[in-house]
């Protein structure tokens, strides 16, 4: 099998303070002003940074960013916050040396990748590099997972005269502001792709964009499966994935020569086959409501009118001060109805919990947060919610309405325009309840409350997915003797990510695809991967 000529070598950024590779890292050379004795950095030195980036980086993976603070690195190191500031800015330029090194790995695995071919030789090769691809984005999971999103350090990370500690604790609400350093190795590996893609036909989807979205779409699968793993994970669960994840992109580069006719025919689910006719609905609005309510306490830990991650005293009233609303349950999450009057209300704090959400994920936002961003008192607060779960149920409620709905009308899908509609129906579903998604995927095992509210989703889309055309792949499998059946669960794992994951990191999330960018290429991997769907695409 023909292999393209190699990519370019990607360098270390050079410059006076600028990192270059020592001992498999990317070690400063200098220490940093206002400490001008000794500023070339010696052995002693050099181990020194060797030991806080390795201390950094096994704080992220098992804490994450956001959660690991500058002070935590020190002393792991057994040093002071003075210490670390001597070689480093703070802890975003540490991040960079792993995001650096993620970028390099990617190239040199991208100067792997033969010019693809179609028919079962080409996806067994394809699938077999995408394994690989996959041991890659295991290793630097917690750096492609975690960019900071909205940090000053990010943009003042060059301005020597800002105070380094104070970077940790500050936060920004523009995105826009954060350095992405992913756009340099984005370019390398967009311009790989056109040689080894010389036979396959794209749609018209511009190379980088592919590049993204079969990273993003690898790795943010591995993310999901490996949550849910933890309560039911099959020990072939990542082959599975992996065969499911090559035959859609394959399939999407090489597309059937003949439509695949539609079919309502189910695909049996474990243990038993999945009903015909119209798919049963769960009562989404009381398995919210159950989850809130049967929680013992606050559930969360930190919220509520005892917040210990700092209130101002205020307290909500007591359930039994709220007036009892006797004619209709209560809307998820809330502990009184809203009226016209308060609806605007409602939204401006649904509406800031959704931005601190997204800024520092659920477990790193308090009620103080979203009461600082909605501007309103916190009496105002409490009046509508007892605590953090409390407002995110209401979120989960109504992102679950949406996506249940949205997904029962794939099935009426049969041609590409309606599908572009679909999704772009879809992208906006996204913009608005895309934080809640990430945080089901992310975090749902940490708050128990909210498991059979996503349970419920879960199983209905399974029930959809068990729907759609038998196109996945079922009797081939380029890993295996044996063939193997594309299961409904693994198949939603992989829709989950396609639809939900990589259009929320890869546009919204971390911008480096627009909104059209997006489309266009869902369309070439639902149409041609998913739906068996053949017109022809418009560049």
């Amino acid at each position: 099998m023909p292999t393209p000529d190699p990519l370019p070598t990607l360098r270390p950024r050079q410059g006076a303070d600028s990192p270059t590779p020592g001992g498999g890292s990317w070690l400063p050379r200098h220490r940093r002003a206002p400490y001008p004795a000794s500023q070339v950095i010696g052995a002693e030195g050099a181990r020194a940074c060797q030991e806080i980036i390795d201390a950094a980086r096994r704080l992220f993976v098992e804490r994450g960013y956001h959660g690991t603070s500058v002070q935590a690195v020190a002393e792991a190191t057994g040093r002071s916050d003075a210490a670390f500031y001597q070689y480093f800015r703070g802890k975003l330029e540490v991040f960079r040396i792993f995001f650096e090194e993620l970028g390099v790995d990617l190239v040199d695995h991208f100067q792997r990748l033969p010019v693809l071919t179609e028919g079962p030789a080409g996806l067994a090769v394809f699938r077999a590099w995408l394994g690989e691809l996959g041991a890659v984005l295991r290793r630097h999971s917690p750096v492609f997972a975690e960019w900071p999103l909205s940090i000053p350090e990010a943009a003042l990370v060059d301005n020597a005269s800002v105070d380094s500690p104070a970077l940790d604790n500050a936060s920004v609400d523009n995105p826009s502001d954060v350095d992405n350093p992913s756009e340099e190795y984005l370019q390398v590996l967009a311009a790989s792709l056109p040689p080894r893609l010389a036979r396959a036909d794209t749609g018209g989807v511009d190379t980088r964009v592919l590049s993204v979205a079969v990273i993003c779409i690898v790795e943010w699968t591995h993310i999901v499966s490996d949550a849910r793993g933890k309560i039911a994970r099959h020990p072939d669960e990542d082959d599975a994935l992996h065969d499911a994840l090559a035959g859609m992109i394959h399939r999407s580069f090489f597309p059937a020569p003949e439509p695949t006719p539609r079919s309502c025919e189910p695909i049996p689910r474990s243990p038993g086959p999945s009903p015909t006719g119209p798919i049963p609905r769960p009562d989404l609005a009381a398995l919210a409501r159950a989850a809130h309510t049967a929680r013992p306490g606050d559930s969360d830990g930190t919220d509520g009118p005892n917040d210990s991650a700092g209130t101002d005293g205020a307290t909500g009233p007591s359930p039994s001060k709220v007036p009892a609303q006797r004619d209709a349950p209560l809307p998820p999450g809330l502990r009184r109805s809203v009226t016209g009057r308060g609806r605007s209300t409602v939204e401006t704090i649904t509406e800031a919990a959704v931005a601190a959400f997204e800024q520092r994920g659920l477990a790193g936002t308090s009620v103080n947060d979203i009461i600082a961003r909605s501007g309103v008192a916190h009496g105002t607060f409490y009046r509508y919610w007892t605590d953090r779960t409390a407002i995110f149920t209401t979120l989960a409620h109504r992102a679950a309405v949406h996506i249940c709905d949205h997904f029962d009308a794939l099935l009426a899908v049969g041609t590409v325009d309606e599908l572009t509609r679909w999704l772009d129906d879809w992208l906006r579903i996204v913009e608005r309840h895309g934080t809640v998604f990430h945080i089901w995927t992310c975090e749902i095992l940490d708050n128990p409350p909210l498991w059979p509210l996503a349970r419920a989703v879960r199983l209905h889309l399974e029930d959809v997915t068990a729907r759609l055309p038998p196109h996945w792949p079922a009797t081939t499998t380029p890993t295996a003797t044996e063939p193997t059946s594309t299961t409904p669960t693994t198949m939603t794992i992989v829709l989950w990510t396609v639809l939900t994951e990589f259009p929320y990191n890869a546009w919204l999330r971390h911008p480096v695809l627009t909104r059209e960018q997006v489309l266009h290429c869902l369309t070439l991997l639902m149409a041609r991967g998913v739906l068996g769907l053949r017109d022809e695409f418009d560049a």
